[in-house]
């Protein structure tokens, strides 16, 4: 995947010249578009630059990976993001004006197949108790994915969970037992009992814990953002509240939550949206690539 230079555009004395780099022109829903911003004049504030996009706003922060003045963002599609152009508009405020860069990006429409699943009746039926249970946990998630900590600690080009075949991919339609529940929210890699799981990157690890769906899961926070899950396992590794480097076991793969079979289900969540794994990790090594 190559970098568009989009524009190069003189503003202002302080800020005479940024250019800006997207990773894409065009994104299906669900995955993850990367802008770079290179400023060659006095740096400005970090909270003064933002990018608005799909009727949210997403922060640069400082690209370390790179020298001199330079900032990324990274822009999520959401799953449901109907195909259509659709405004990116970078901001900039210096001195109380406002300057706007602003250009249409498509999105278009993922190619995620359907699959069916048969499992238990007790997993695809939900009794009111389980509901109950499944709110609890889905708040807690959503809450763990809308922080985002300032601090990066990725220092590297992201690997993956573990090399197998993957049996599912991100997007697909799901039916279970022949009634459609839901879309695949991760990539399913196949795996044994007992297959050691590690981390794509470093982070921290923010839960530890079992889920009616999920099963025994694992959630890092990367930092600025990014996070990553690692579901089904059959014995965890890692405890709430550490820190974990690239490569490093976090659990062994298993078979509990709603599963068909032994395997790790992987996620990625980058600015409180869930996209597309390895779409992401391709993206993502247009700058965490050392």
């Amino acid at each position: 995947m190559k970098y568009l230079l989009l524009l190069s555009l003189t503003l202002l004395p302080l800020f005479a010249k940024i250019d800006i780099e997207l990773s894409n022109g065009a994104v299906a829903n669900a995955q993850t578009l990367l802008i770079k911003l290179h400023a060659d004049a006095e740096e400005p504030k970090m909270s003064r630059i933002y990018a608005a996009f799909e009727g949210k706003r997403y922060p640069f922060y400082r690209n370390k990976f790179e020298q001199g003045r330079s900032f990324y963002a990274l822009i999520p599609v959401s799953y449901y993001a109907k195909p259509k152009e659709s405004r990116l508009t970078v901001v900039h405020i210096e001195n109380g004006k406002k300057f706007y860069n602003s250009y249409l990006i498509e999105i278009y429409k993922g190619d995620y197949k359907s699959e069916k699943l048969s499992v238990a009746p007790s997993r695809a039926q939900i009794s009111a108790k389980n509901r109950k249970r499944i709110a609890r946990e889905r708040k807690e998630a959503h809450k763990i994915y809308r922080t985002s900590t300032p601090r990066l600690y990725i220092k590297k080009a992201l690997s993956l969970p573990m090399e197998s075949k993957i049996t599912s991919a991100f997007g697909n339609r799901r039916l279970f037992n022949g009634v459609l529940k839901s879309f695949h929210s991760g990539t399913d890699f196949r795996a044994k009992t007992g297959t050691p799981i590690r981390a794509v990157a470093d982070g921290r690890v923010v839960l530890v814990k079992n889920r009616f769906f999920a099963g025994n899961s694992v959630i890092i926070d990367h930092g600025q953002g990014i996070y990553t899950g690692y579901y089904h396992m059959s014995r965890f590794k890692v405890r709430k509240g550490q820190f974990v480097k690239r490569g490093q076991i976090l659990g062994l793969a298993g078979a509990t939550g709603r599963v068909t079979g032994p395997h790790l289900h992987f996620e990625v969540h980058v600015n409180g949206t869930l996209v597309d794994p390895l779409q992401f990790i391709e993206t993502a090594d247009l700058l965490f690539w050392k």
